[in-house]
């Protein structure tokens, strides 16, 4: 897979968790700065349990106080839906 596909599909999940725990990437980026947000993805990106993320997602699909344990960025995410 092309970086280029990589980075969507990383957008992708980091959206999807934002959306979950109530806030979205437009506030991680509006509040933390487009940097701090690339920072960001670049975490999720290493993350290798992408599989059970979208899992997680799917069945949480109607909003979630937590993230899952596994989620690199999920403290932070969580902070920001408060």
């Amino acid at each position: 897979m092309s970086n280029r596909m990589e980075d969507a599909n990383t957008a992708c999940l980091m959206q999807g968790m934002s959306q979950v725990l109530g806030t979205s990437a437009d506030q991680v980026e509006g509040t933390l700065g487009g940097e701090r947000l690339q920072e960001m993805v670049t975490t999720c990106r290493s993350c290798t349990r992408s599989d059970d993320c979208i899992l997680w997602l799917v069945e949480n699909a109607a909003g979630a106080r937590r993230a899952p344990g596994y989620c690199l960025n999920g403290e932070q995410l969580e902070v920001l839906a408060r």
